[in-house]
Order: structure tokens, then sequence, then C-alpha cells
């Protein structure tokens, strides 16, 4: 039977079909059902949820065409004050708004929570990213500045993002019943290419949108300059050989090859041994170049697919029921050329590399003998542990891959009352379940011969002296979630309200595992498991004498162990592996929680002079698990918002905004830092027990003032944001004290944030109309930090968070007719402070002062510039060149990936791995029918 496979051209012409026989039965049925309906799009706007809209950044779907945003980092490219978290392997964990990230900053698409960035504590397969979000399948995106809880609830402390995914409507054309939209896109930075196709369709009462997308590209480049250069390494080699015929101890045959040590054959020809190694220097390309130092990114492949899939059915214009699938994989895979490939030096005392010492080593414990090549001598390792012999004969390579993948099912009901007497005028319900995956795995393979790599080689008997390494994490999390709401329009005297009540309830799994652990390699012969893959069985001739032993004449025989791999899991490698709870626990970590959440907010308009927003909400958390070490518990949290703008004269608003946000603490602070030697034992037990963990408090106070009228819209605001309570890895003072997390930090800061939109044609009319100019400018001051005392090897707050004081400014075009556009872009960047990245360390007998990082970022500018036109109608041409001048410049996301405190700290690279690309271009190709 011939396998079936679910395609894009399979879905587009069965959900084509079934709009059109829909259409063809309604004909059938009633001549006035073939009328086309008309429906308004509701576009995202700054005061949707909140009054004053201080603190909101709002996109829609056309905002982010007209952008150009093909990734998350380009969602926010010109909104400072928002910046992206690197993750440092491709992926991203998350956003940074006031001071805060990753966790602190909640992300939310159609109200569901997505995955936390769970850091294991694994050395190198820790992860740490998140989902990112496939940008074709929004509609809208609300960037809440500020701590936000009432509206986004946990994780809201610095801020929030709120996705909402398309509706066919958003694909129907006004005046039709369908609609079909197709991209392709071109990135060269990354060489990304990208496609996506949807189809949307209206018959009767049903309603349908499919949409795919794919996307394909590498690492991002820096700029070219910075690779213009040849880096220089030493690696070790074979000693030269001694050929002097006469020199005992330094000839040899194989015992399977020769086994009286003479004979005609070519197995009897002797062989000199290797004496040890020897260090050269050498040097190569920056593309081409392994180890420390290196300055071009870490080659990279990445792939995504995406499918959005939503059907509607409206009984009647009150009653209406959906669906909705949604699935996204991403891979990355990734080559870190930061390990050397070539057999490197050791270190001395001083962590210099030391040639001679390196010399010394291999000719203790190095190998003498070969089959093959003279470099396979160079086996060099423990000479009580097979498993940790290395070979110079082998390339050195790692390798990570990252797969992640969202799942998400929901159906939901609709109700709009015709009626506005009634208890409510809309009703929305909705069940979701999203389960979401990542799987993170790093590869280190000493197995394939030098200079060349291979991700897929194996370790196998004839490669004496390989060894392989894999570990394998993987997280998912589980969201089964209702969500209630209910909206009511009022007026009550002179004053117009908007109720809305919500109610929801989660529940939710996190699961951590780590699934393989592992190590392969080669021992010689059953019986001792000997690291040596040869003996001596002495010579032909047992009366040759001391000092003819081994010569050219009388060459030494020598025997070959049988070789046998060995698979060494780090999960089971002795009886009490299942009381273990460090880093080598490979048990499932399972975390069960239930959320119950209800607020209730009211927007009040008192004629034009005087708008109040005023809201609040309860959330309810708990959690268990059957793993005792995890800091499952209860937490109740109150929140509130509540807004006031007032319109003394025309044109002018102030606004005044204070809002709370909390966190509950998250999946990994829950399991707890678990340090090497941890144990299932009545002691760690207790003493983790001992602590709690409550949620994380903020504080958000916003005032501005804005001015618009026909020359555009100007906004200025000032805010202070206070957070309490912070969660944090210490170690309690005293000779009983715990490692792990604990609620110990405060950090208050202030800052300035300015948004705009000028209308020349507003402010004189002689300039033509549609010439506008966008103004954005944000600057972060940091007034305090504090840590509570009696705790060790805990770090002052450090901000390096913070994005530096930026600057953005445009002059750009739109034909009245939107025909075609352009847009000059400057952006400036201010150096990165030195202060925001020095902390004070307590340990137990002093505090010591030092920095996260060595590395800062200079003052920046560039300069971008993007357009559109469109012809036929139905396509639209969209290109863009950034960084037009082709300036050298660094940004802190990037160089902030050098600091201890990111999620997958980089220690080995030079400023340079960190530059932004040179000139860079987009060209798109939109068409919509």
């Amino acid at each position: 039977m011939r396998k079936f496979t679910l395609n894009l051209t399979y879905v587009a012409i069965q959900s084509a079909l079934f709009i059109l026989s829909t259409q063809a039965y309604a004909k059938q049925e009633s001549v006035e059902l073939g009328t086309v309906t008309v429906k308004a799009k509701k576009e995202a706007y700054r005061q949707q949820n909140e009054v004053t809209g201080l603190g909101k950044i709002t996109k829609n779907s056309k905002d982010l065409e007209k952008e150009q945003v093909q990734n998350i980092r380009e969602l926010t490219r010109y909104d400072p004050g928002i910046s992206v978290v690197e993750q440092g392997r491709g992926a991203s964990s998350g956003y940074s708004i006031r001071g805060v990230d990753r966790n602190r900053v909640a992300l939310l698409v159609d109200g569901l929570p997505q995955i936390q960035s769970y850091k294991s504590i694994s050395p190198l397969a820790q992860g740490g990213a998140i989902n990112e979000i496939e940008y074709e399948n929004i509609r809208s995106i609300e960037f809440s500045k500020g701590a936000s809880s009432q509206e986004y609830g946990s994780g809201a402390l610095g801020g929030a993002v709120g996705f909402r995914t398309k509706n066919p409507d958003d694909v129907i054309k006004e005046g039709q019943n369908w609609g079909l939209d197709s991209k392709t896109a071109y990135v060269s930075k990354n060489k990304q290419f990208s496609e996506s196709l949807s189809f949307a369709g209206r018959s009767g009462g049903f309603e349908a949108l499919v949409q795919y997308t794919h996307r394909k590209g590498k690492e991002t480049e820096i700029h070219k300059d910075a690779t213009n250069v040849r880096q220089s390494f030493y690696r070790v080699v074979p000693k030269d050989l001694n050929l002097d015929k006469n020199q005992r101890d330094n000839w040899f045959v194989f015992q399977d090859e020769c086994p009286t040590g003479q004979g005609s054959n070519p197995g009897c020809v002797p062989r000199p041994i290797v004496r040890g190694a020897k260090v050269v220097k050498d040097s190569t390309n920056a593309k081409d170049y392994t180890g420390d130092g290196r300055i071009p990114p870490n080659p990279m492949k990445y792939q995504s697919g995406s499918w959005l899939f939503k059907l509607a059915y409206h009984f009647s214009p009150k009653h209406s029921v959906n669906t909705v699938f949604e699935q996204t994989k991403q891979r990355y895979d990734i080559q870190d050329m930061t390990q050397e490939k070539y057999a490197g030096l050791e270190r001395n005392s001083k962590g210099q590399l030391d040639p001679r010492k390196t010399e010394i080593a291999y000719s203790l414990f190095g190998r003498n003998f070969y089959p093959d090549d003279p470099t396979q001598a160079i086996g060099y390792g423990n000479t009580l542990n097979p498993s940790l012999v290395q070979s110079a004969y082998w390339s050195q390579a790692r390798f990570f891959d990252e797969r992640h993948t969202k799942r998400r099912l929901g159906v939901g009901y609709q109700y709009k009352s015709e009626n506005d007497k009634g208890i409510f005028d809309r009703l929305n319900l909705n069940l979701d379940q999203q389960d979401i995956r990542l799987l993170t795995k790093v590869h280190n393979l000493n197995c394939s011969r030098y200079p060349y790599i291979d991700k897929n080689c194996k370790v196998t008997p004839d490669k004496r002296d390989s060894n392989a390494n894999y570990e394998r994490n993987i997280y998912k999390e589980r969201h089964k979630q209702v969500q209630l709401s209910f909206e009511k329009d009022l007026e009550i005297g002179k004053t117009q309200h908007l109720f809305n009540l919500s109610m929801s309830y989660d529940r939710m799994r996190s699961n951590h595992k780590r699934d393989q652990f592992e190590r392969t390699y080669l021992v010689y012969s059953k019986e001792d498991r000997s690291e040596h893959p040869y003996y001596d069985v002495g010579n032909r001739d047992k009366d040759v004498g001391y000092y003819n032993s081994g010569t050219y004449k009388y060459p030494r025989i020598i025997g070959k162990r049988q070789a046998i791999v060995v698979h060494n899991s780090y999960c089971k490698s002795d009886t009490d592996y299942e009381k273990r709870k460090d880093f080598t626990d490979c048990s499932a970590h399972i975390t069960k929680g239930q959320h119950y959440a209800i607020g209730l907010s009211d927007r009040i308009f008192i004629g034009d002079k005087l708008d109040l927003g005023l809201g609040a909400r309860y959330d309810y958390h708990r959690f268990k698990s059957d793993d005792d070490w995890i800091d499952a518990g209860k937490h109740k949290n109150f929140s509130w918002n509540t807004g006031l703008t007032v319109r003394p004269i025309e044109h002018i608003a102030l606004s005044y905004r204070v809002s709370n946000g909390f966190r509950v603490p998250s999946f990994d602070e829950m399991f707890g830092r678990r340090v090497p030697g941890a144990n299932d034992s009545k002691y760690w037990r207790r003493a983790l027990l001992k602590k709690k963990l409550t949620s994380e408090k903020a504080l958000n106070q916003e005032v501005g003032v804005a001015f618009n009228g026909d020359f555009g819209v100007l906004e200025v605001s000032y805010f202070d944001n206070r957070y309490r309570d912070l969660i944090v890895s210490a170690k309690e003072k005293g000779l009983d004290g715990i490692h792990g997390f604990y609620n110990l930090q405060s950090i208050n800061l202030n800052g300035v944030n300015l948004l705009g939109k000028l209308n020349w044609h507003g402010i004189w009319s002689a300039l033509p109309d549609g010439l506008y100019s966008n103004l954005a400018y944000n600057r972060i001051k940091v007034k305090n930090v504090d840590t509570k005392p009696n705790y060790v090897f805990v770090r002052s707050p450090v901000l390096d968070a913070i994005q530096p004081e930026r600057y953005v400014a445009s002059l750009g075009y739109d034909e009245p007719n939107g025909k075609w556009g352009m847009n000059y872009i400057l952006t400036y960047s201010k150096a990165k402070k030195a202060s925001e990245l020095i902390g004070r360390t307590a340990y137990y007998t002093d505090d010591v002062v030092k920095g996260v990082t060595n590395q800062r970022t200079r003052p920046w500018y560039i300069y971008d510039v993007i357009g559109y036109y469109t012809f036929a109608k139905h396509f639209t041409v969209r290109g863009g060149i950034y960084n037009l001048m082709n300036r050298k410049y660094s940004t802190w996301e990037a160089v902030r990936q050098t600091a201890v405190t990111s999620v997958i700290p980089v220690y080995n690279r030079g400023h340079a791995s960190y530059a932004a690309p040179g000139r860079n271009y987009v060209l798109s190709l939109e068409a919509k029918f």
C-alpha cells in the first residue's frame, strides 16, 4: 500500500475544493447565500487593553511586512528599549525589557504561555532556548514595557509580549469570499530563503484558513573585514623518525604480519618506532580556523516548517465555533569550531600554552607503534582510564543539535449579543492544548582522520584510540488551558464603560530528562580491558644482546590486542546511580501544576477630556512533583493596573500609569541547583526542604505627555521600575549552608522613552502628502541594587540586560494610494556603560568586585533603506539595504554573550567575533489575490 504524506499542495487543493463545493451547495439551497460578506478587520492599537498606552508598542501584520521582519531579532530592530537575548547557538532566550530578561518577560500566543527558558546544569548541552514564533502566522503583536501582570499574568515583571495569530479575515480580501497570499523572501546576511503560502475562504457559515511557511538558512555572517586575516596555532605532530638501523629499541614488526620477525613478505620489513611528539606552528584562514580565538561565527544550518489551520462555523450572527491547529518545527545544526580539531597544547600552572610540557607528556604516555600511518602513534591519555585516551590521528570535533517542536490544538466558542441590554455583549470561550518540546544534543567526536571532520563518524575496532561522547537533554512543557471572557459596553450617565471579566484555568506539566549521557571508546583484550593496543612479544632471537635488541637486523616483535568497543553510560555507571541528584542524574524530572486566574477591568471614558482605567487580577498557582528535591508549592498573587489620561486642552494629553507584576519560580528554579556529589540522602533532602521560594515582585510607574495634531504624534514619558525578591543562585553562610536558589535581590531603575511620528505635509502643506518621520528613543538608568546579607557565592545584581541608550529616526514616504514607498532610517547607539557590568561577589572572607565580562561596545550608528512597490494590483516587491554605509560595529546584544551571566557564556573568542553584518540585503515578493 502506498504511504500517504501530508503536504502543502494537498491541503491547499482540498481547502479550495471544500470552499468551492460548499459554495455550490449553498447556491442550490438559496441565492441569498451568494452575497459577498464584508467584515471590518479589527487592528491592534496601543490603548486596546489600557487607556494610557504608556509603555505599549503594537504591530500588525502590515507593519511586519513593511519592516520586513524575518526573525525575532528583526522584530524589535527599530524599537529602543527592547532587545533579544541571544542563546548562543542560533536560537534565542526571549526578550530583555526594562533591565530584566528571559523568564521575567512574559511571552504569550493567543493567551497561551510559551515554553520557559530552562537552563539545565549540563556543562555543554544546557539549552536555555525558547521556541521561536513563526511571524508569518501572526496578525498582531503587543509589547508591554513595565510590570503588566494584570494583563499577562506570571512572568510580566519587566514587561510582556502578546501575539495573536491570523484568522481567515486576514487573508480574505474585501469584496471577496476567498483569498490567496504568497510570499517569497531572501535575506543575504544569513542566506535565508523563505516561502509562505496561505489560502482562506468563506461560504455559508463556514470560514477556513490554511497556511504553510518554510525557512532555510545558515549562520548570520559578520562583517567581512573581520575575517580577512590568517590565524596561527600550535599542534602536536609525530617526532621525526630515527632511521639509524643500528639504533637499539628503534625498529619493530607486527606479529600478525611477521610472526618470526624475519621473512621476505612486506610485513617483515622493519619500521622505526615513533618516539613521542613535537609541537609545530601552523596557520590557516579565519574561516577554517578552529580553537580559541576563532573569529567567524560557528557554521550552522537552520530549517523550519510551520502549519497554521483554522476552521470556523457561524450558526447565526450571535453564535460561532472555531478550531485551530498549529505546528512548528525548527532545526539548528551547529559545528562548534572553537573546539580545536588538532591535538593541542597542554597548559602550565599559569594557564599558558606550554610546548615543552606537551612534548614531555606525549613522550611519556604516547603510543610508539602504528599499523598504517606514523601519526597514529601519537595516542596520549590517562594510563589508568582507557576512556580518556586521545589521539592526534583523529580530528577532535564538537557538534550541537537543537530541535524545537510546538504543537497546538484548540477549539473555541464566541457569542455576540445583538441587544445592548443583555448582561454581556460578547463572550469568548477557548480550550487549548499546547505541547512544546526542546531537544539539545552535543556530540564530542574523535573518530575522523585529521584534518577531515565527519559528524556521522563512529567508533569502530579498526579505529585505534578513537572515542566519542554524547549528551542529550529534552525539555517539554504541556499546557491544557481554558480561557473565558465576558465583555460589556455600558453608558452610565455621561460616562462610557468597557468592562472585561476574564477567567482561566491551566493544567501544566514540565518534564526535563537527560536521556543520553554516554561515552564510546576502545579497550584492548577481554581479560584486562587494557588501554594499550599493543604489547611487546620480544625478539626473534633471545640471545641478540642488549645493544642489538630492536635494531633493524633484530627488530622487536609487537603483538596487537583485540579492540573492543565499549559504550559507557554515565547514567548507570555504578550501582547507586538511582540515588544521584547531581548532573549525572538521568531520571525524568516531572513537575505538575495548576493555575487559576480571575480578572476584572474597566476602561472609563468621561467625555473627551478624561480616560480612566482600572484593573485587578488574582492568580493562584499550585505545583507538585514526585521528586522531593523539587521546590513545589503554592503561590497566591494579586496584581492591579491603574491608568489616567487627561486632555486639558486640544492636542495635549497627560497620562499616568501605575501597575505591578509578579513571577512565580520557574521550573528550573524549582528543580534547584544540584551540586556535584549530591545524592538522595537524609542530609541533602532535609537541607533542601528548608527553603521555599516566593514569587518575585515588580512595581511600575510611568508618567507621560503626548502632543497630537495635523503635524502627527509625539509622546515623551518617564518611568520608574522597582523589582523585589529576585531569585538568584547562592549559598547560605555556615558549615551546613546549602547551595540553591533564594529570593535575595532588588533593583531600582528609571528612564525616559520617546515615540513619535511626524506628518510633514501637516506641518507644511507645500511638502508632499505621505512624507513622514518616525522617532524613537530610550534610556535606562540604574538607581539602586541590593542583595540580602548572610549568603555567599552570590553576585550583586548586574545590569547587563539593559540595552545601551539608543536613538532611531527616519524619513519616509508612502504614495497616498499605497502604490510605492520608501524609508531612510538612522539608528544610533551609545556605548555600554562599564558600571552596569561590575558586580560584587560575596565570599566567606570578603567581597570581590569583578566585571561579568571584559568586553563592551563602543558608540555606533548605521543607515538602512527599505522600500516597496506594488504592481499589477496583486504583486508587491519589497527590498531593503541594511548597514548602507558598510560600517563596522558590534551590538551589545551580540557582545553580551561573553558575560558570565549569559545563557551560554562564551569565553574564548575575540571582540571581532561579535561584529555585526556588513552591508546586507533583503528582497521579497508578495502576491495577494
